[in-house]
């Protein structure tokens, strides 16, 4: 049977938000099992009271599960140099292992540091040939359905040119592999459209994505402005992880400050608002309001994918609550499915 491993810790919320997460999770599908990495006390008691809620048997879910046992657990204030020795008792780490060690795990969730599950992965997990560390990507929906994969998001502030063209690989690698496009089409994000925009790194850049792109089997569309990420016209956007993660939490916010506007307008024109209210991701003849908060809310968009790892690595938002653990582990799945 196939699993993903779940790093109980990290979460704001508590570890009791990620056993919730991975309970609906375990119920919305029956290909994959989970391992859990934490308190096995806490696992087993809310594993039990989200199977009454779901109106199903212990038995329905506890079967399915397999538990590692800690409470250890990496803080947002560790300095990610102790994940190379000092902390190999810590739900991550022991996460990091079963995913290197097992072939029936398939990928990983967690919610903790992004700074230590870089670390971790590169020295307890592995990387491709030739990386340094993996790239942090976010993949934004196109409107028009699909994904626009954003890399790097947040895990390297000021890459080099030779990183940068990496980033234009593995994403479109993996955009090929994920998402079946045969031939993505990556854009360099910079201030300006012309050849020769932006620092000295994006011009270098601009030339080592453009050589490697007919060897790598994607299109180089040039330099892209901010406006064009959410275009349709890319499968790839490649930036500095400054940019991205500002890029990302700025969609995020403007989203959802359009969806609380537009909801004012539509509280009484709107026949269907209170459905929208009770059951906000059915998105079947949905409005405005409605479509809006789905597309920006991230508890229901999943999380983050380290790209370039040995395995898969899904990094779930510090604020995530059972939503978001929930998507993230169908995320993984959906992941391993498209690359089998």
């Amino acid at each position: 049977m196939k699993k993903i491993v779940v790093d109980m810790f990290g979460a704001d919320g508590g570890p009791e938000i990620v056993v919730r997460g991975a309970a609906r999770a375990l119920a919305a599908q029956k290909e994959y099992d989970l391992v859990l990495a934490g308190s096995t006390l806490i696992a087993q008691i809310v594993l039990q009271e989200e199977a009454a809620r779901m109106n199903l048997s212990p038995a329905d879910l506890m079967p399915r599960v397999s538990l590692i046992e800690t409470n250890s657990f990496v803080t947002n204030r560790e300095d990610p140099r102790n994940m190379v020795k000092d902390r190999n008792d810590t739900s991550m780490i022991l996460a990091l292992e079963a995913l290197k060690n097992d072939e029936e795990i398939k990928a990983m969730v967690t919610a903790g540091s992004t700074g230590c599950a870089l670390v971790g992965s590169c020295f307890h997990l592995g990387l491709e040939k030739g990386l340094l560390q993996p790239a942090l990507a976010s993949a934004l929906p196109k409107a028009e359905g699909g994904y626009v994969l954003l890399l790097d998001c947040g895990s390297n502030l000021a890459p080099k040119p030779k990183e940068m063209e990496q980033y234009a690989r593995l994403g479109a690698e993996f955009v090929r592999n994920a998402y079946g496009v045969s031939k993505p089409a990556v854009g360099l994000l910079n201030v300006g459209k012309e050849p020769g925009k932006g620092t000295e790194v994006l011009q270098e850049a601009f030339e080592k994505i453009g050589a490697a792109a007919d060897a790598n089997g994607y299109e180089f569309i040039g330099n892209i402005e901010g406006g064009d990420i959410l275009s349709g016209k890319l499968d790839v956007v490649v930036c500095d992880g400054f940019s991205g993660n500002v890029i990302i939490k700025g969609f995020e916010s403007v989203g959802l400050l359009a969806a609380k506007f537009a909801e004012a307008d539509e509280k009484t024109e709107d026949a269907d608002y209170q459905r929208q209210i009770d059951d906000p991701y059915n998105l079947e003849n949905a409005s405005g309001v409605a479509q809006i908060r789905r597309y920006f809310d991230y508890n229901s968009q999943a999380g983050a994918i380290f790209v370039g790892t040995k395995k898969t690595i899904i990094k779930a938002h510090g604020a995530a609550n059972e939503d978001t653990i929930c998507s993230c582990i169908l995320q993984a799945i959906n992941l391993d499915k498209g690359q089998n």
